[in-house]
């Protein structure tokens, strides 16, 4: 691993290597008091084609692109190796995406960014450019079980892709498919009974849950597996975990070390799914010490 960054956020010492591996330190007798996020889920469109079912951004044909003029002036004071997880609706389309990239790599922001594999044919040639050019880190794929996996052949540099399936949308079986393939880097999500994920939950979505609950052990050291918060809730991931792993591995939860910005609404949140939300006002350190007392640290 190489280290890319290390720098100091309040009593928490940051370290970020090449690989996405993460490491935050501080004292043993204190707790940790960042005065900044690590990383930020960004939102900056909710324009998409596919209207899937089950999103739960709600986004749309009609969906507007976020100000990036006005999220640059927000982001300016975040420290070299801040992680942004840029997003939306299909972050692809929006029209200043280069420029808004192209600014974060000049402020040193580590921006890793999220797309569905149906839009990496049409939107290939510009992949492929912002992983060349540095201006994304990390990529991650939105997959369904019948996806192709051979399509991520298209893109240069794969060795930062992660697969991201929803425990509950996908099969666990997708794990099968994904171990065989040639990226078998996976982020599992929970899922979210928000937007149009309301709707979409039924009885097939309990038992496609609760496969993923009691089948998971079997893919434990087989295959790279990473999970956001609400899958660690949901599927109960403390449980593979003793006292002392458990605070190497956990990253903390929402609200801690991270936050949501959603640069169309120019709203702010203690994550995507919160229906606390705030008019974003004030320095980006305003802004994360309300969300750090939200949620009472």
């Amino acid at each position: 691993m190489e280290l890319l960054y290390k720098y100091l956020n309040g009593n928490v010492e940051v370290s970020l290597f090449d690989d996405g591996t993460k490491i935050q330190e501080w004292g043993d007798n204190e707790g940790a008091n960042p005065i900044f996020p690590n990383s930020m889920d960004v939102k900056i469109t909710n324009y998409c084609d596919l209207n899937c079912k089950f999103c739960h951004e709600m986004s749309t044909t009609k969906g507007e692109h976020g100000n990036i003029d006005f999220l640059l002036s927000i982001l300016k004071d975040l420290p070299a190796g801040t992680e942004l997880a840029i997003g939306g609706g299909n972050p692809l389309d929006h029209p200043d995406l280069l420029k808004f990239l192209g600014k974060c790599k000049e402020m040193r922001l580590v921006c890793n960014m999220t797309v569905n594999y149906k839009h990496i044919i049409p939107f290939i040639k510009t992949i492929n450019q912002l992983l060349d050019d540095k201006m994304i880190f990390g990529l991650g794929i939105s997959i369904n079980d019948s996806s192709n996996l051979d399509v991520v052949k298209l893109i240069h540099n794969r060795s930062n892709i992660v697969y991201h399936v929803i425990a509950g949308v996908n099969n666990i079986s997708i794990l099968d498919k994904i171990k065989d393939s040639e990226v078998n880097k996976v982020l599992i999500l929970g899922y979210k009974e928000v937007g149009r994920g309301i709707d979409y939950y039924s009885e097939d979505v309990k038992f496609a849950k609760n496969e993923w609950f009691s089948k998971l052990p079997h893919y434990i050291g087989k295959i790279h597996l990473s999970f956001d918060n609400l899958a660690i809730d949901q599927l109960n991931i403390r449980r593979f975990f003793n006292e002392e792993s458990w605070k190497d591995f956990y990253m903390g939860t929402d609200g801690q070390f991270t936050m949501y910005i959603d640069a169309v609404k120019q709203e702010y949140a203690v994550s995507s799914t919160s229906k606390e939300r705030f008019p974003i006002k004030g320095t980006i350190s305003e802004i994360f010490s309300n969300v750090r007392s939200v949620k009472g640290f």
